[in-house]
């Protein structure tokens, strides 16, 4: 069965009255469609260990993927954490490991180590944690980034152990998705592309004997008929031109030399690509996560959504507009989708 994701910042930054953040969570817990949602992490956005909760105990389906970085807490520490939250939400929490592509923020919270040992630290980080929630007995870890003596979790995470989610396009990326993700998180590409992600992160998880699940993100733009679609996405576009040298609207920073930025960029030579994967945004905004596009009919979104799907991805992560957010419009479409790529 296909599943969608979307994307979610709960508490906006500069707000000091959570009301808001009660809409938004409420509106998704509405949902028939949305199976997930990313909550994730920056040095500067409100902290999500604080919001994920919060969201939690405001909902009914609700069901957070907290973006996580290793280095900013301890790994028992960080497994105790997350097995505790898993058991408040019932089983509903995943968690989206984000080695980091941004040196400068990273930095802001004293983490100053090169992003190839980041990843290192990232395999024993998860091995770790992995290791807390499925031991019975105490155990003693001595590896290159951490030491932990009589580790012993007194609670266990509902699901045994929590989803992880993960993503990147590197080399030490793919091989810590392979040992660890148990969904491969996939920035938007034309279907060539795509299928070349795929087919390399699953061989190196059957290197590991492990078999793995993908997703994509994608922001769409539909309409009744392509002009309107269209329409949609040049208007949000000329949104996100006119806003150039502010900080309105997340871009990824000329400093950013991860290997996806570097992918993404190069789509950007050509706007479409395929049948509707657009690319206008992604050159706007500097190579930025999820800012890859489908534009056009429910027709012809669904069939390129279809594509991907025999490429074997079964999970998207679904937005639209210039923030890169949650619309209920999208609903309607969803919930067919849900049933046509079943």
């Amino acid at each position: 069965m296909v599943e969608f994701l979307t994307g979610l910042q709960p508490l906006q930054t500069g707000e000091t009255d959570p009301d808001l953040m009660i809409s938004r969570i409420r509106e998704l817990d509405r949902s028939q469609v949305i199976d997930r949602v990313l909550l994730g992490y920056s040095a500067t956005w409100p902290h999500n260990h604080a919001t994920a909760p919060f969201a939690l105990a405001m909902s009914e389906k609700f069901s957070p993927i907290v973006a996580h970085r290793p280095g900013v807490m301890a790994p028992v520490a960080a497994a105790r954490y997350f097995a505790t939250l898993d058991v408040l939400a019932r089983g509903r929490l995943a968690i989206n490991v984000v080695v980091g592509g941004s040196d400068k923020d990273l930095r802001r919270e004293s983490d100053d180590l090169p992003k190839a040992d980041r990843y290192r630290r990232a395999v024993e980080y998860l091995d770790i944690i992995r290791r807390a929630w499925t031991e019975t007995e105490p155990f003693d870890h001595h590896g290159e980034y951490y030491t932990a003596e009589a580790v012993n979790l007194r609670n266990k995470p509902v699901q045994g152990q929590v989803p992880i989610f993960m993503g990147g396009e590197s080399a030490d990326a793919v091989d810590f998705g392979a040992r660890h993700a148990d969904l491969y998180m996939l920035w938007g590409e034309p279907l060539a592309g795509t299928k070349e992600r795929i087919d390399r992160v699953t061989a190196a998880a059957e290197h590991h004997g492990r078999a793995m699940r993908f997703s994509l993100s994608l922001r769409l733009f539909i309409g009744d008929t392509d002009d309107d679609a269209w329409a949609r996405a040049r208007a949000v576009e000329r949104r996100i031109a006119e806003a150039a040298g502010t900080p309105a609207f997340l871009r990824s920073s000329s400093t950013d030399t991860s290997v996806g930025r570097q992918r993404a960029l190069a789509l950007t030579d050509h706007e479409l690509h395929d049948d509707c994967f657009w690319t206008g945004l992604t050159k706007l905004l500097g190579g930025f996560a999820n800012s890859q596009a489908l534009v056009g009919t429910e027709e012809r979104v669904l069939d390129t959504l279809g594509r991907y799907r025999e490429l074997g991805v079964d999970t998207f992560l679904v937005t639209t507009g210039a923030e890169a957010a949650w619309d209920p419009s999208l609903e309607g479409f969803l919930a067919r989708a849900k049933k046509e790529l079943a």
